[in-house]
């Protein structure tokens, strides 16, 4: 599961799928940025791949980290548990 966060404001999106995390980085940019209905474009997507600069990061713990100077984004990896217990500390307990 990877989230993808942009780092000024601090929304997060929540990829759960088997792609990599610069795929699920450049989807989340289309969503938030450009004309999502391209979103399966394969050229354009290349298109913005190549304008949006990805970054390869690898953290102190070693965790891979891939970033957009342009559009500051980062996309990670995180467990299904750190989602929920994220979900659980903004919304609290749900039934």
């Amino acid at each position: 599961m990877n989230k993808v966060m942009h780092v000024i404001t601090e929304k997060v999106q929540v990829f759960e799928n088997g792609y990599d995390l610069e795929t699920n980085l450049i989807s989340a940019i289309i969503l938030a940025y450009l004309d999502s209905r391209r979103i399966l474009d394969f050229d354009y997507r290349d298109k913005v791949t190549k304008q949006s600069k990805v970054e390869y990061l690898t953290s102190k713990n070693g965790t891979k980290k891939v970033y957009s100077p342009i559009y500051d984004m980062i996309s990670y990896e995180v467990e299904s548990d750190e989602i929920q217990l994220d979900f659980y500390n903004k919304y609290g307990r749900v039934m």
